[in-house]
C-alpha cells in the first residue's frame, strides 16, 4: 500500500527512534500532526502568546478561609508601601484591580461578613482618583451574589480583564513576592481577572539610574501603566501612567564625569588620623598592630608576652571550651566548669604567653580570627582569638624571626629571619613550603603582593627583592637604598612597591618596569612602617622622628617643588605629637589612618 508523504515521514521518525532505543514511540506519535493549516498555526500561536512565561501568573484554588483575602491583600499593600525600590511604585498599580476583584469574588462566594469588613478596611485607599472612587462607591452594599448579578456594570467588569502594563523588572519583582509566601487568593485574581502585559526596557549607553526610561534623542515612554479593558470592546478609560527612575541625559553624564575627573586629579582630601599611645612601657614595646575589623589592638614586648586590648566597649571573653571525647583528658586540661571567674565575665586585656624571647612582630589574619607572632626564639606561633590560646607552633628558622606577614586570603604566611632567608608557610603544616634565599644579610621585612603571587623582602644588605611565591626564584632586584630596609608596602592596585629604612628615604618602585618611580625625602630618622591608602593614591610613613607623613604619589594637582624643610613636593600631610616613637601606621577603610606608638613620659620635677 502506498503511503502518503506525511505517513512516510512519520514512519521514518518512528524507525529512527526505535534504533535509538526510545520506548513507546508509536504511542507518542499517534495522532501527532506534522503539518498545520494557516488557521491552525494562527490558533497555536495565539495559545502560546496567551500562555507564555512572560504573561502568566499561576492560578490557585479558591480560598476556604474568608480571612485569607484580607490578610493577603493587606500583606501585599504593606510590602509595596514600605519597599524602598523603584519597582514597588510600578507594581502598586495592581492594588486597585485586586481590591475590586477580591471584593466581587467574596461577594459571589457568599462571604457576606468578610466582604463587608474587607470593604470597610481598604476602600479609603482609592478615594484620590475620581474614576476609581466612582467604581468603589458602586461596590458599597454589594455583599451577595444577587447584588453582583443585579449590577450590569459590575457584571461587565467581571466579563472583561483589567490590563496592567509593567516593565520586566517590575513583573519579576511581583513574581518573587508572590512566590515568597501563601498568596493563593491574589494569584487566583491575577490569573482570572487581570492581564499583565510585560514590556522590555532598552537601556541606553548613558542611562545610569532608573529601570524604565529611554533617554536621549528618543521620546520618553511610560514604564508602567494600567488601563480598563474596554467594556464591550468599545470604550476604555484613560490610562494611568506611573513613571519610575530618574531621567538622565548626556549633559548630566558629562557633568558627572567632570566631577569624577576633578576628584581623581585634584588635591587629595587629608585623611583622619587616630593615634594609640602606650604609656609606661619602659622601652619594652617592639610592635603594635590593629586588627582589620578595628576591634583588637595587639602588641609584642621584650618580656616575651603578646597583649591584646579591646578597642570597643565589649570586654574580651574566651569562647566555651569544647571537650573532645576522642582524647584522654589530663590533669592539666582546663574544662569549662573549671574556668576562671575572669574568663566568664571577660576582661579588657588578654596576655598571651608562650614565647621564650622578645616578640618582634604580630600579624592578624584578614578575618581577625587569629593572630601570628614571631620572636627571638626563632619560632612563629598562631593564637586562636576565640579561646585566646596558642593553637600552633611553627619551627624552621635557626635564628631570630624579625617579621611575619599574612597573605590577603589568609592561605599562607611568610617570615623574615636573621638567617638571611624568608620562608613560606601554610597554617596546616608546621614546616615551611618554600625557602627564599639570596640576600647577603638579615631579611628584616617581608610583604605579600595583593594577588599573593609575589613576595617582597627587604634586607640589611640595602636591597629589596621580589620573589615568585610558587617558583621560589627572585624576579626583581631593587637597589638604591643606603641603609638597611626596614619597611615595605604594596599598593592595593598592585602596581607599586614602597620601601624605606635607615636611610630616611621612602622609595617607590614600578613593578612592571623594575625601575624607581619616586624618591620621597623628609624624614629625619629611621622609617619603621609604610601603608598605602585603599585607592593607591596616598602612602603614609612613620619614623622614629615622631612624625607621620602622608605623600600623594600621583602628584598631578601641582608641581613637585620641595618644601621649605627640604621635603619632597609630594608631601601633603605631616602629623606630629608628644610621642617617644611611632611603631606602626595602617590605612583602614573610610580613609582612616591608625597610628600606634609610645607616649612621651613626663619627667618628674
Amino acid at each position: 500500500m502506498k503511503r502518503g508523504r506525511t505517513e512516510q515521514i512519520q514512519y521514518a521518525v518512528t524507525q529512527y527512534l526505535k534504533r535509538r532505543q526510545y520506548v513507546d514511540t508509536e504511542g507518542s506519535l499517534k495522532g501527532a500532526k506534522l503539518s498545520q493549516s494557516a488557521e491552525e498555526m494562527a490558533a497555536s500561536l495565539s495559545v502560546q502568546t496567551e500562555s507564555s512565561c512572560a504573561n502568566v501568573v499561576s492560578a490557585a484554588p479558591c480560598q476556604s478561609d474568608p480571612q485569607q483575602y484580607d490578610a493577603q491583600f493587606s500583606r501585599l499593600r504593606t510590602f509595596l508601601m514600605e519597599a524602598d525600590v523603584p519597582w514597588a511604585r510600578e507594581v502598586s498599580v495592581v492594588l486597585f484591580p485586586l481590591f475590586l476583584y477580591l471584593h466581587l469574588d467574596m461577594a459571589r462566594c457568599g462571604l457576606k461578613g468578610a466582604v463587608d469588613a474587607f470593604y470597610g478596611r481598604f476602600h479609603s485607599l482609592f478615594q484620590q482618583d475620581a474614576e476609581q472612587k466612582a467604581i468603589v462607591e458602586q461596590l458599597r452594599g454589594v455583599l451577595t451574589p444577587q447584588d453582583v448579578a443585579s449590577n450590569s456594570k459590575l457584571c461587565a467588569l467581571l466579563d472583561h480583564k483589567y490590563v496592567v502594563h509593567l516593565t520586566d523588572q517590575a513583573y519579576s519583582y511581583l513574581l518573587r513576592y508572590l512566590q515568597s509566601d501563601d498568596n493563593s487568593a491574589i494569584c487566583r485574581a491575577l490569573s482570572t481577572h487581570l492581564q499583565v502585559e510585560v514590556t522590555a526596557v532598552r537601556r541606553t549607553d548613558y542611562q545610569l539610574y532608573g529601570s524604565g526610561l529611554n533617554t536621549g534623542n528618543s521620546t520618553s515612554t511610560s514604564s508602567s501603566s494600567s488601563t480598563w479593558a474596554g467594556v464591550d470592546g468599545a470604550e476604555g478609560a484613560e490610562s494611568v501612567e506611573v513613571t519610575a527612575g530618574l531621567p538622565q541625559n548626556e549633559a548630566a553624564l558629562e557633568a558627572l564625569q567632570d566631577c569624577i575627573k576633578r576628584v581623581r586629579e585634584g588635591p587629595p582630601s587629608l585623611t583622619t588620623v587616630c593615634f594609640y599611645a602606650f604609656q609606661h612601657t619602659d622601652q619594652l614595646l617592639n610592635t603594635a598592630e590593629v586588627s582589620p575589623d578595628s576591634r583588637l589592638l595587639a602588641a609584642g614586648f621584650d618580656n616575651s608576652a603578646v597583649k591584646l586590648w579591646s578597642l570597643r566597649a565589649r570586654k574580651l571573653k574566651a569562647g566555651p571550651h569544647r571537650a573532645d571525647v576522642a582524647k584522654i583528658r589530663l590533669a592539666c586540661d582546663v574544662l569549662e566548669e573549671e574556668a576562671d571567674e575572669e574568663d566568664s565575665s571577660g576582661s579588657e586585656i588578654k596576655t598571651l604567653r608562650a614565647h621564650c624571647g622578645p616578640v618582634y612582630r604580630t600579624a592578624f589574619l584578614t578575618d581577625s580570627s587569629g593572630l601570628l607572632s614571631c620572636s627571638e626564639d626563632s619560632t612563629v606561633r598562631y593564637w586562636d582569638l576565640n579561646s585566646f590560646t596558642n593553637a600552633s607552633l611553627y619551627c624552621g628558622h635557626a635564628y631570630p624571626v624579625w617579621d611575619v606577614d599574612v597573605s590577603p586570603c589568609s592561605l599562607y604566611f611568610c617570615t623574615a629571619s636573621q638567617d638571611r632567608t624568608a620562608r613560606l608557610w601554610t597554617f596546616q603544616r608546621t614546616y615551611p613550603l618554600r625557602v627564599y634565599a639570596g640576600h647577603l644579610a638579615d631579611v628584616d621585612c617581608v610583604k605579600f603582593h595583593p594577588n599573593s603571587n609575589y613576595i617582597a623582602t627587604g634586607s640589611t644588605d640595602k636591597t629589596v627583592r621580589l620573589w615568585s611565591t610558587q617558583q621560589g626564584n627572585s624576579v626583581r632586584l631593587f637597589t638604591g637604598h643606603r641603609g638597611p630596609v626596614l619597611a615595605l608596602a604594596f599598593s592595593p592596585n598592585g602596581k607599586y612597591l614602597a620601601s624605606a629604612g635607615e636611610d630616611q628615604r621612602v622609595k617607590l618602585w614600578d613593578l612592571a618596569s623594575g625601575t624607581l618611580f619616586k624618591d620621597l625625602r623628609g624624614h629625619t630618622d629611621n622609617v619603621m612602617s609604610l601603608s598605602f591608602s585603599p585607592d593607591s593614591a596616598l602612602v603614609a610613613s612613620a619614623a622614629l622622628d615622631n612624625s607621620v607623613r602622608v605623600w600623594d604619589i600621583r602628584n598631578t594637582h601641582g608641581g613637585a617643588s620641595a618644601a621649605a624643610d627640604g621635603s619632597s613636593g609630594e608631601l601633603v600631610g605631616l602629623y606630629t605629637g608628644e610621642t617617644s616613637g611611632v611603631l606602626n601606621v595602617q590605612f583602614m577603610a573610610c580613609n582612616l589612618l591608625l597610628v600606634t606608638g609610645t607616649a612621651l613620659e613626663k619627667q618628674e620635677q
